[in-house]
């Protein structure tokens, strides 16, 4: 078993990210490429990379020497890396907008999760990961013995990825940017991609070429230190459950001698620069996920596909993404342009053809557990007042995430059966936000 290291988490009072020191980062690494292989996923081109993330539980109150199968549970599990631009987002809630692997295997855990609540109430012996406590005014929560890691093949992009991406940037790009670097935007706002390497600790939106259409979904490591903040449960969710934290982040595709810069780009993107924040409500903290490494290479990852074909081109980007999640009847699915692979434009609006992780399909879950939602999807997130009041202190006027760039009502304005409220389509005008 290999064991990983971790920063020290000094003067943390996190209990979230208190998991042990020696977590076998090994297992569930080879856990989730394990699952990735029994999901048998096709590439459409052999010679695509594409991105692989994933996200496991681990109890501590499995009996002492139990095997690391009954310490572990895989839950969710995703590939990806594009996005839609902001000009064919859907208003109905029917299509999924950012499918980045780190996305869509956070949208699989709260499908899961709400899908764990039905599991916990019809079964006499309750949730071995869950409970339902008192103290949490009524919500779910992981139980005490639980922690929440997560894998990703690669650094996730955004400004945890900055200096690692100009380490291996091609020489006469890096020579044209040093000739003509692109304009600092305004204080507070966010950047395009990758524009400016050298900004350390600011927000960056997708997708990271300049050339590609704009977008209005935050880099990965934006929403992963958002998460460490609001929750990987989100605003939806919060009806339902406590905050749910991430207590640690696997990396792959690291070499060792960028570790140590990796790791310090990771800790800062993930945590330090929001430690200034304040006025959070009871429940919410700032997590502070342990950074880790791998040395297991994911088998469609650019480098692994690189190593073997050495003479070819890099490869491109797959346009696919893999979805899976645990205990699901539906088990696996295919995502491409925001769809389901293979489902005709006729058929997008009904409801078996739905991408079982857009916005449409979480917000019907949330209603069979809640029995009670707004109108709309926009007004149900709105509702839980500690989440928005968190919310409020990382991405207000005044917190560390001001220049956060949101969809909002105009995407977000639909109800139960996807129908669209308050002229949400007439809000949008020359595919910009007025």
């Amino acid at each position: 078993m290999i064991a990983f290291s971790h920063s020290s988490q000094k003067g943390s009072h996190n209990t979230q990210a208190s998991a042990s020191g020696h977590l076998p980062s090994f297992y569930l690494v080879r856990l989730a490429h394990s699952q990735y292989a029994a999901c048998n996923f096709k590439l459409s081109n052999n010679y695509q990379y594409t991105v692989l993330a994933a996200f496991a539980l681990e109890s501590s109150a499995a009996p002492s020497g139990a095997d690391l199968e009954r310490r572990f549970k895989l839950i969710s599990l995703a590939t990806g890396s594009k996005c839609l631009p902001t000009s064919r987002y859907p208003v109905h809630g029917d299509a999924l907008h950012d499918s980045h692997a780190e996305m869509l295997a956070r949208r699989g855990v709260v499908r899961w999760l709400y899908e764990e609540v039905q599991r916990a109430l019809h079964t006499a012996a309750g949730s071995e990961w869950i409970e339902r406590r008192p103290g949490a005014a009524g919500k779910w929560t992981l139980r005490d013995s639980c922690r929440l890691h997560m894998y990703i093949s690669t650094v996730p992009c955004g400004d945890a990825s900055m200096r690692f991406l100009a380490s291996a940037q091609d020489p006469a790009m890096a020579a044209l940017k040093d000739a003509a670097p692109p304009a600092a935007p305004p204080a507070g706002a966010a950047s395009r991609g990758r524009d400016g390497y050298a900004r350390h600790g600011a927000l960056r939106t997708k997708p990271g070429r300049a050339d590609a259409p704009p977008t209005r979904c935050m880099a990965c490591s934006d929403k992963i230190a958002a998460w460490g903040v609001l929750g990987v449960q989100g605003a939806l969710a919060a009806r339902v459950f406590a905050p749910v934290y991430v207590s640690s982040v696997i990396v792959g595709d690291v070499p060792p001698e960028m570790r140590g810069v990796v790791r310090e780009d990771c800790e800062r993107a993930f945590y330090r620069r929001l430690e200034e924040i304040g006025d959070l409500p009871e429940g919410f903290q700032l997590a502070k996920p342990a950074v880790c490494f791998t040395l297991l290479d994911f088998v469609h990852s650019r480098a692994a596909l690189q190593a073997l074909h050495p003479q070819e081109a890099p490869p491109p980007s797959s346009n696919e993404s893999l979805c899976w999640s645990a205990d699901s009847a539906v088990g696996q699915e295919v995502i491409i342009n925001g769809t389901r692979r293979g489902v005709g434009a006729r058929q997008r609006g009904l409801e078996k053809f739905r991408p079982r992780l857009c916005k449409l399909q979480l917000y019907m879950l949330c209603e069979e557990t809640t029995k009670d939602l707004g109108t709309t999807y926009y007004e149900a997130k709105k509702s839980d007042v500690a989440f928005q009041a968190a919310r409020h202190a990382l991405k207000g006027p005044k917190g560390p995430f001001a220049g956060w760039v949101v969809s909002g009502k105009p995407w977000e304005s639909f109800d139960i059966e996807s129908h669209v409220y308050d002229d949400a389509c007439l809000t949008l005008k020359n595919n910009k936000l007025l």
